[in-house]
């Protein structure tokens, strides 16, 4: 972990973390191949939430992205987690290595739960670093273990989860709530939504409850570090056949290419296929290279002379 703060690099037993807890706002990024992904959008948001709370920002985003930029460097990490929180003039990254979920997560999908808890934030918009909703449902649902808790607003309809946004299939339509329900419109998320687009996906915002989610046919989260993540139960009920599917598993592929496009990225899928393809190919080189040399060889030992 490789900790700035206030233009020093300190020990992270030197982080002052309480100094973002109230009043701050923050964004989570990833780096992929040692560069961050959709950095320019997240510290547009950063700024925006800063506004939504009225906050003073000492420094100008391209401050701010050479900043993230040579922390991550700093931290000579290939793949990471990137996070910045600005509050009361303080400035703080943190570059990490990323959590490492298991791969049954995205063959099988996660436990997800719905809280009793009313999330009505003033300024969903703004990601700011009030951890206290979520902590709360966190500890409502722990009984049960799941992977995320997705809060209800006062009408009932499903909004976003603790640190991730939600997505459903029906009969081939994407769906996911809109944000003026009250929630964060998360840069993956709207990854999803360009990637349905270019690949003429149907899509909706629209309202939806919890008992829609019960009767989908896939459900998926949505962040920064998960990418998309598929749900095979929701509050105890099986989603679909209980299985990553295929529209999930066709977006993340996309997201994928989204990310080879931006960076210089190899899913770890197409890694192992690229890395197989490199060992036949060598093995391929050296057998020709054997029976070319012994061909070769074979005229030099001839009673004759080859002209």
């Amino acid at each position: 972990m490789t900790i700035y703060l206030n233009g020093k690099y300190i020990p992270k037993e030197q982080a002052r973390y309480d100094l973002f807890f109230d009043g701050g706002v923050f964004e989570t990024m990833r780096a992929y191949g040692g560069k961050i992904f959709k950095l320019s959008e997240h510290i547009k948001r950063l700024f925006m939430s800063a506004k939504f709370l009225g906050m003073n920002v000492s420094y100008v985003s391209e401050e701010i992205e050479e900043i993230c930029c040579n922390v991550l460097e700093n931290a000579r990490l290939e793949r990471a987690s990137v996070r910045i929180s600005i509050a009361n003039g303080n400035l703080m990254v943190i570059v990490s290595s990323l959590p490492v979920y298991p791969q049954e997560y995205y063959e099988k999908g996660v436990l997800i739960t719905t809280t009793s808890l009313v999330k009505q934030p003033p300024m969903p918009q703004a990601k700011s670093s009030n951890f206290l909703p979520g902590v709360i449902a966190r500890a409502e649902a722990n009984r049960n273990n799941p992977f995320e808790v997705v809060f209800l607003n006062h009408q009932g309809f499903v909004t976003e989860g603790t640190v991730s946004n939600i997505f459903m299939v029906k009969n081939g339509l994407l769906i996911t709530p809109p944000p003026y329900l009250g929630l964060l419109n998360g840069i993956t998320r709207q990854c999803v939504l360009e990637i349905a687009m270019q690949t003429g996906m149907r899509t909706r915002q629209v309202p939806f409850t919890r008992y829609d989610l019960f009767t989908a046919d896939e459900v998926f989260l949505t962040n920064s570090t998960i990418e998309i993540l598929p749900v095979s139960v929701v509050d105890g009920r099986m989603v679909g056949d209980g299985m990553a599917g295929k529209i999930s598993r066709g977006l993340r592929e996309g997201y994928w290419q989204m990310v080879e496009g931006y960076g210089r990225y190899t899913p770890p899928d197409k890694k192992k296929f690229y890395l197989y393809s490199r060992q036949c190919a060598i093995y391929f080189i050296i057998i020709w290279t054997v029976i070319c040399q012994s061909y070769f060889s074979s005229f030099s030992n001839l009673p004759f002379p080859v002209s």
